[in-house]
């Protein structure tokens, strides 16, 4: 087993000038993990969590807690109450909060865990019976940056076995969690049923595992370089460069966005995304979540915020109206207040007051020759999918449209009186 001060300076490359925060739960996994650390030269943050499931917590707590007063460790603890919904999920998100929470106390970027070869094992194991990507296939990696945070995991490839042997030598106390041992957990079920037929049948498989999981990394971030240099920072897709790239390169631009809005999926999810950006039909959207959407506008692709259809209509007055705090539109009589920015709208009469809204399903406009749909004029001038459910459209109290943003105003009202307006960003309220 090669030592933790190897694998964090010369593998993982970490100066020892950074504080490093360690999720100590009181097993022998990351109690082995702690005393390693003691002489490696790195300054180390013990956390500890109650999660108020078992009566022994509290004797785990007070163990991990000695364990850093005697050795002079700063140690923070925290307790999980999670009454409602899927615990684990929930009390991973509390954890990571906390452990972030003090990473930033001591300025630095370092969260280390002590899961270990057979937890990777496991890991790749429920993936495969879940689904996954490419690197969610290989399993959980020994560094991964997310946004500020470096997450460590300095044993993944030390064996369980490894480990106990160090506890044994080295006479490190812990103690045992009895949830390990309940089949009612996913992972307990992998770990007692089927690891240990596997095992038996071929003593060399974690060596194996740990081969499986280097090869499939390895092959996933150079894909992934790939297609960083692939996507341009503003994280939009171009779809006439996007039908020649290479399947692989495909699938790993649409996992690529999903991931940068931290968007759980499966790569059935990425199959359909793929089929529908190569597909002929130019305006299209995919249901990610219910805060995004992957969106296809003609020739483009890329994730908006999911923004649910509302029926906003807006009563106008003649002076300053503020637009869902991000506009400001303006409408007056008096030309002598006019400028340049102000759009100019004859008519003879007006079912008054005047209205603001979006786009609704029907809507028509009318010019010299005839009526003609909104939705086929923006569909002639090829306005994205996107733009078009933000427009914003001026009617008059008998829904007749007199303007749309950009793109229209009616003309064919008459010539007997004017009406003044214009529409622009509300910087005071936008801030």
């Amino acid at each position: 087993m090669k030592s933790i001060s190897h694998v964090l300076q010369k593998e993982l490359h970490i100066s020892n000038q950074y504080p490093l925060i360690l999720s100590v739960s009181g097993g022998i996994d990351s109690m082995s993990l702690v005393s390693m650390l003691l002489d490696s030269g790195y300054r180390i943050i013990v956390v500890h969590f109650n999660h108020l499931k078992r009566d022994e917590s509290i004797i785990e707590k007070d163990l991990v807690e000695s364990f850093a007063q005697k050795n002079n460790l700063a140690f923070h603890y925290y307790t999980i109450d999670i009454r409602d919904g899927n615990f684990h999920h929930q009390a991973h998100l509390l954890r990571t909060h906390y452990l972030k929470e003090v990473a930033r106390l001591y300025q630095t970027p370092y969260i280390l865990t002590a899961h270990h070869l057979d937890d990777l094992f496991e890991n790749i194991l429920m993936k495969l019976t879940r689904g996954s990507n490419l690197l969610g296939y290989a399993g959980m990696q020994m560094m991964h940056q997310d946004g500020e945070f470096i997450y460590v995991k300095p044993l993944l490839y030390t064996s369980k076995t490894e480990l106990i042997d160090y506890a044994t030598e080295h006479h490190v106390l812990y103690l045992n969690d009895s949830s390990n041992e309940d089949n009612y957990y996913l992972r307990n079920r992998y770990r007692h049923a089927i690891v240990p037929v596997m095992k038996q049948e071929n003593e060399n498989l974690l060596e194996q595992i740990k081969q499986y999981h280097m090869q499939l990394s390895n092959a996933f971030h150079f894909i992934r370089k790939t297609t960083i240099q692939h996507i341009p920072s503003s994280m939009i897709i171009d779809l006439n460069l996007f039908a020649h790239w290479d399947p692989v390169l495909q699938e790993d631009a649409i996992a690529y966005l999903m991931e940068d809005h931290e968007i759980s999926f499966t790569f059935e999810t990425v199959l359909k995304i793929k089929k529908m950006l190569l597909s002929s039909k130019p305006n299209q959207s995919y249901e990610l979540s219910r805060e995004f959407r992957f969106t296809k506008a003609y020739r483009e692709a890329y994730i908006t915020s999911t923004t649910h259809s509302k029926n906003t209509r807006i009563k106008l007055t003649p002076e300053t109206t503020v637009i869902e705090n991000v506009a400001v539109f303006t409408f007056s009589y008096n030309s002598g207040a006019v400028t340049e920015e102000f759009t100019k709208l004859c008519y003879n009469e007006l079912a008054f007051p005047l209205w603001l809204r979006h786009r609704e399903e029907g809507d028509q406009l009318a010019f010299d020759y005839g009526h003609k749909k909104l939705k086929k004029l923006l569909i002639d001038l090829k306005i994205p999918m996107e733009e078009r459910q933000k427009l914003w459209l001026l009617t008059d109290s008998n829904n007749q449209i007199l303007w749309v943003e950009h793109y229209y105003i009616n003309q064919t009202l008459g010539n007997d009186h004017t009406l003044y307006f214009t529409i622009k960003e509300d910087k005071k309220h936008a801030q």
